[in-house]
């Protein structure tokens, strides 16, 4: 495995947006915990010639250092996802929602709230994969900051930008929140389709056994077999975008 995190402490930096025709489906991609924008923008300018708006917001508390994270938790995230979900709905047809991690449990989130047209998860997070996730409230007082669990990359030379150290007290936030999307995830009525690497140093085989057993319809899923968690930014992230662009054509086709 290649690890590399670029890791910041400087102000955050923006999301990112694209404009595109009213009349075509627009695309809601999600960062995941810790990470930045830039993991997701690749696909996001991969996709820009399907000609909908895309959007890649930076979720509260992330983009920075640890101490601006710890002060966000699940309802942030899951809020401003929401909030700009209804934003491109507002001023498209349809919209499908992608992510990445996290993201990918945001995507199910505003699945099971909204009525998206398609969503695509990558390596999707419904589980904090620690034998001590139970105890994190407790513990977020005495020990406030793990190591990063940014930069899972097979590729060599490509590079994450995640948060330096990741904050015990946002994570207690995002074992509670994952706890409750996966007793929601019978609501999630749009086609759901699962991007899974065959080796995943940040989420564990159990996430995926979650979905299955949980949605109401049997999900797509493609095997990411040359990538680690990111899978993003390796080696298979041309079959990531390949993922989000039929599920957009199928959005487009069906709005016909």
């Amino acid at each position: 495995m290649t690890s590399s995190v670029t890791p910041s402490t400087s102000s955050p930096p923006e999301a990112w947006a694209h404009a595109g025709a009213p009349d075509r489906p627009a695309l809601l991609l999600l960062h995941g915990f810790t990470g930045f924008p830039s993991s997701m923008l690749p696909l996001a300018r991969g996709l820009v010639d399907t000609g909908g708006s895309v959007s890649v917001p930076l979720l509260p508390g992330h983009g920075g250092s640890w101490r601006r994270l710890r002060r966000t938790g699940w309802a942030d995230w899951s809020g401003a996802a929401l909030a700009e979900y209804d934003r491109l709905a507002a001023a498209h047809p349809s919209v499908v929602v992608a992510g990445l991690s996290m993201g990918g449990a945001l995507s199910l989130e505003v699945a099971a709230q909204r009525n998206p047209a398609g969503v695509v998860c990558i390596n999707p997070a419904l589980y904090v994969d620690s034998p001590v996730a139970p105890l994190l409230p407790a513990l977020w007082p005495f020990v406030p900051t793990v190591a990063s669990i940014g930069g899972d990359i097979a590729k060599p030379g490509a590079q994450e930008e995640a948060t330096d150290r990741t904050p015990v007290r946002a994570v207690a936030s995002l074992h509670a929140g994952l706890r409750g999307l996966r007793q929601r995830l019978w609501c999630v009525d749009a086609p759901v389709t699962v991007c899974v690497s065959g080796s995943d140093g940040v989420v564990g085989p159990r996430s995926l056994r979650a979905l299955r057993s949980g949605l109401p319809r049997a999900p797509r899923i493609v095997p990411l077999r040359r990538s680690r968690h990111v899978a993003t930014l390796d080696w298979d992230a041309p079959l990531v975008e390949q993922q989000v662009r039929e599920a957009l054509a199928e959005a487009a086709e069906a709005g016909a």
